[in-house]
């Protein structure tokens, strides 16, 4: 080729060259985006314990539409001696919003309860599970950490509605708590006996004495309690009126309401 040939290819190649560098930066070009990748079965309970609320609430709603059919990914879970905290969480998590449903891992939820990481989580979900989750539960009242009872006692309060469980099953334990070494385990005891508000002749008594405990809440509690007894709760009038004197103005205040509730009847 003669060189006016090679440079007229030159200056062929190198306008092309331009004109691509152009195309390529141009601010409007549309670059088609590759397509999302396919969620995985267990995409849910990865977003489950999302700190973004809608997420989570969307995982949710795709977890209530999988049913009993979402539980080999939460059983799975539950047994992986790897999986990470957050997905723990979110598998207990999981149990507890599919309910009865979620009655097969009962016994890997219970497990957790006396893992401080999960106490709280393993409770609320036995919570929501249904009747068979009560005997888990109480074996845990036994338990030597506070938080253990606690946090159970506390669910089986509200397992009482929930489940629809007797009353002579769970009216003692509560009144047993009251005796419980740990401030936090009574006050929740006392908070219990006045949601539930049954059996009078022993829950009345046992709320009078904690309104002499030494840990304020608990007294509080127990001021509460009282009032949703009214007319069976006239013999703590006397405990009341000292207990309006009392050197907490939340407990005293507390009691001065009672009060005021149980003389009015």
């Amino acid at each position: 080729m003669d060189p006016m040939g090679r440079l007229i290819t030159l200056a062929a190649a190198i306008a092309i060259g331009l004109a691509v560098t152009a195309w390529y930066y141009q601010p409007n070009r549309h670059v088609e985006a590759p397509p999302p990748a396919p969620e995985t079965e267990d995409a849910w309970l990865t977003r489950l314990y999302s700190q973004n609320p809608k997420e989570a609430a969307e995982a949710a709603r795709r977890l209530e539409q999988l049913g009993a059919a979402a539980v080999p990914v939460i059983r799975d879970t539950l047994e992986d001696a790897t999986a990470d905290r957050e997905h723990v969480k979110a598998a207990i998590k999981a149990s507890g919003i599919l309910g009865t449903e979620a009655a097969p891992v009962m016994p890997l939820v219970a497990a957790r309860l006396t893992e401080p990481d999960f106490t709280a989580e393993a409770a609320i979900a036995l919570s929501f599970m249904g009747r068979g989750a009560f005997a888990s539960l109480k074996d845990a009242l036994g338990d030597e950490d506070p938080a253990v009872r606690r946090e159970s006692l506390r669910s089986i309060g509200k397992l009482k509605e929930r489940a629809h469980l007797e009353t002579r099953a769970v009216v003692p334990l509560l009144e047993r708590r009251m005796d419980d070494s740990d401030g936090t385990v009574r006050a929740v005891a006392a908070t219990y006996l006045g949601i539930i508000h049954e059996s009078p002749a022993t829950g009345v008594p046992v709320l009078i004495t904690g309104l002499a405990d030494p840990e304020t809440d608990v007294r509080r509690a127990s001021a509460t309690a009282l009032a949703s007894f009214g007319a069976d709760a006239q013999s703590a009038i006397p405990a009341l009126r000292k207990a309006a004197v009392d050197p907490d103005p939340d407990v005293a205040r507390e009691a001065g309401v009672t009060l005021v509730k149980l003389q009015g009847k």
